[in-house]
């Protein structure tokens, strides 16, 4: 890889410090693995916005001109196919990868209740044995664009419920099992795609992205990412404990620094702390309280296991009829005009959507990133 002390003096200039630059400096590498970077991480690249004849022209207005929130986490496209991907930086030590790897394994993925994020490849990173990159597909946050029916989310948290049950029977604690960690495969909802950088865009700047209901594309597959946190342990083992207060939920009661505790039973109080930022939030789904009340129980000798939990899922599913999971639901936030505008002219105008997962997160302190 390139030294980031020969190139052009621009460089250092527009790129948001060593976050931007290690990206440049695997570009080369990547492009000969398959996958291509966007423009701005090219180490020939120079600023559209400053070509010659670009008058009054901003980088907020070009596409290259978008950085990176985050510095381990790239989006790019598999140049075999054109999917667009993302590349997650993880260290080797951690139970991340063989965690992955066998919930990707062949036998373990074809099980129907496998909701882990579908993991495209592995890739180590050249003059280390310290980190290696993890390729995924793009995914967007399961409640970044609102829910329109009852049966959208009913949908959605049936797959995350069923999913922590098969983790669970493969004595995979998730230890994580948040709000950020919790994602939908768009690729039908929202047809042509959406900007990594920028989500509401097609291409970042200019294209508003165009959605459907996710009713109208069903089955919308959901799935958790994140599993650096997780532990498997042994079929065998029967002392399954935990310790350390960790995650984006520092809600959850037990959870300690000197005593151990039942990863698993923290994993139902996670997934079951995501309920009232929906329900709270959302006209019409309180039905799904008593659920909450139970996963996030005080006492986890009190709390159902996750089998449990999805039990009591099924329980409130029971006691739905079909116009129950067709009815019509609204943020708290929509307003009038959105809703006359959907309800009346066949429209989702995105520009008019709540950010929901950024609502809520302001309202939940304890499930922001540590």
């Amino acid at each position: 890889m390139g030294n980031s002390q020969s190139r052009k003096p621009y460089r250092r200039k527009y790129l948001v410090g060593e976050r931007e630059e290690f990206w440049v400096d695997m570009q080369p590498f990547l492009l000969q693995r398959g996958y291509k970077l966007r423009p701005r991480y090219d180490p020939l690249w120079k600023p559209s916005w400053k070509k010659f004849g670009h008058f009054n022209v901003s980088s907020w207005d070009r596409e290259d001109g978008i950085t990176i929130n985050r510095t381990n986490v790239m989006d790019a496209v598999r140049m075999s196919d054109g999917l667009k991907v993302v590349l997650k930086v993880v260290e080797t030590r951690s139970k991340e990868i063989p965690i992955l790897q066998y919930l990707n394994s062949e036998a373990v993925r074809a099980d129907p209740r496998n909701k882990t994020v579908p993991l495209l490849d592995v890739i180590m990173i050249p003059q280390t044995d310290a980190t290696a990159l993890i390729v995924m597909p793009i995914l967007l946050g399961f409640s970044e664009l609102p829910f329109r029916y009852v049966g959208e989310f009913c949908e959605a948290y049936h797959q995350f419920l069923l999913g922590l049950v098969f983790m669970h029977e493969h004595k995979i604690a998730h230890r994580d099992a948040c709000f950020l960690n919790l994602m939908m495969d768009s690729s039908k909802v929202i047809p042509n795609g959406f900007h990594f950088g920028n989500w509401i865009m097609e291409d970042g700047v200019e294209r508003w992205i165009k959605w459907v209901d996710r009713r109208s594309v069903a089955p919308v597959n959901y799935y958790f990412i994140d599993f650096g946190l997780s532990c498997k342990f042994h079929p065998r083992r029967t002392d399954t404990r935990a310790i350390g207060k960790v995650g984006q939920d520092r809600t959850v009661p037990e959870m300690s620094n000197e005593s151990f505790y039942d990863p698993f039973k923290t994993d139902v109080y996670q997934l079951g702390n995501i309920l009232p930022k929906i329900y709270n939030n959302y006209e019409g789904l309180k039905m799904f309280q008593p659920l909450s009340d139970a996963m996030t129980c005080q006492d986890p000798n009190q709390r159902p296991s996750a089998a449990q939990a999805y039990d009591l899922f099924l329980d409130v599913m029971s006691s739905l009829t079909e116009d129950d999971l067709n009815r019509r639901i609204w943020h708290n936030n929509a307003s009038a005009e959105l809703r006359y505008r959907v309800e009346f002219c066949n429209e989702n105008p995105v520009e008019f959507a709540p950010c929901l997962q950024s609502a809520f997160l302001q309202s939940c302190p304890s499930c922001m990133t540590s």
